[in-house]
């Protein structure tokens, strides 16, 4: 049975997805040239009316268990707690996003998909937060966020269910299927390390470690 500290508490944001900061601008790079602006101009009309971004989190101890029959990453190995979180923005863009491509406009079609990633990522962000707020509070550090299935982590897709043994995702409409993916898919799930004696991060979604670097999201501070 999981001891928490802080039991799974669901979570509902407002986004306001434009080019002007956060996450869009970078799935979104080559929204300058004027041929594609008004797909860009609609997708972001269409993301900020169909986005319905919420989030689940909770906090518990970690233990041996724990860390050996989920083959946790070496860094949650020092992690005296462990901050659970799933994010989603819900199945609404996802559905239209199929149904331009079924009538035939790719293009906005393409544009509202990745108007969808950058929204599911930014509700990430505002965990993120959350994991910032509760670690400061504890005078804590944190781990980098570690997400199943994501090639920065190296970490098996199927230890998914970890994070949804220990949160509650179907509160925010989050389900997962027998090979370990999440519906809607525009969801990410992670966990992240706190203690005192571990390595301030400065970023928790940095893509540091990750083999594809080809990647035209590939996000790493500083660069």
């Amino acid at each position: 049975m999981v001891k928490y500290l802080v039991r799974p508490e669901s979570l509902t944001y407002d986004l306001d997805l434009s080019l002007n900061g956060g996450r869009v601008s970078r799935y979104l790079k080559n929204s300058g040239h004027s041929a594609i602006q008004k797909y860009v101009d609609r997708g972001l009309k269409l993301g900020n009316r169909l986005v319905e971004a919420r989030g689940v989190y909770s906090v518990s101890e970690n233990n041996r268990k724990v860390i050996e029959n989920f083959h946790l990453p070496g860094p949650l190995h020092e992690a005296e707690l462990l901050f659970f979180g799933v994010s989603t923005i819900g199945d609404k863009l996802e559905e239209k996003v199929h149904t331009l491509m079924e009538e035939g406009n790719y293009t906005l079609s393409n544009i509202l998909d990745s108007v969808g990633s950058a929204a599911v990522d930014e509700t990430s962000d505002f965990l993120g937060n959350k994991v910032f707020e509760y670690a400061e509070e504890r005078n804590l550090n944190t781990t980098r966020a570690f997400q199943p299935g994501s090639g920065a982590s190296h970490w098996k897709v199927k230890n998914q269910r970890l994070i949804f043994n220990h949160t509650n995702p179907s509160e925010i409409g989050v389900t997962l299927t027998p090979s370990f993916t999440m519906t809607p898919k525009k969801s990410n799930s992670f966990v992240v390390g706190l203690a005192k004696n571990i390595d301030q991060v400065e970023d928790l979604f940095s893509c540091v470690g990750c083999e594809r670097t080809d990647c035209p999201y590939r996000f790493i501070p500083g660069q």
